[in-house]
């Protein structure tokens, strides 16, 4: 594994999608849109009771903290929340996003898009875009130029 990796996955915050963007910390205002390099990604689980994690995993197959609990024979399994996550870097700070469903198809779609156009995730700018449907966010991923803005490779804007 890779140094940054390493270091990513000790040092990282969580973003959270909020129906009015992503937000970076607890307290501050949500973005809209941000740009990131995204430099991994790969499946995630979490068990939600009462709206609030009581177990995760970062990789789909072990619990985070206890590496001896496995995702699989695990009894809270069908309750657990499928999930893709991202391993980011903002202003080079490092992040974890969980995606659920509907963000997790966006950023395949966006991988299948990189892939067409001969780029590499990891060397790409990504503008992460948050769409409100009121009570929850979704992401959409848009290859961005270095400024930051929709690059032309992408179809159309999403905002």
């Amino acid at each position: 594994m890779p140094y940054r990796d390493i270091l990513a996955r000790t040092t990282a915050r969580y973003l959270r999608v909020r129906p009015d963007g992503l937000e970076i910390a607890p307290g501050h205002q949500p973005r809209p849109h941000l740009v990131a390099t995204i430099f991994d990604h790969g499946p995630a689980r979490t068990c939600y009771q009462n709206r609030r994690p009581v177990c995760r995993s970062l990789d789909g197959i072990h619990a985070l903290g206890n590496p001896n609990l496995h995702c699989h024979p695990c009894d809270l399994r069908p309750q657990c929340t499928p999930q893709v996550r991202l391993s980011l870097a903002i202003d080079d700070s490092p992040y974890q996003l969980l995606l659920a469903f509907t963000s997790a198809q966006n950023f395949i779609a966006y991988l299948a898009q990189l892939e067409n156009t001969g780029h590499h995730l990891e060397d790409v700018p990504t503008r992460l875009v948050v769409i409100n449907h009121r009570s929850w966010g979704e992401v959409r991923f848009e290859i961005a130029d270095r400024g930051g803005q929709p690059n032309r490779l992408n179809p159309t804007e999403t905002e």
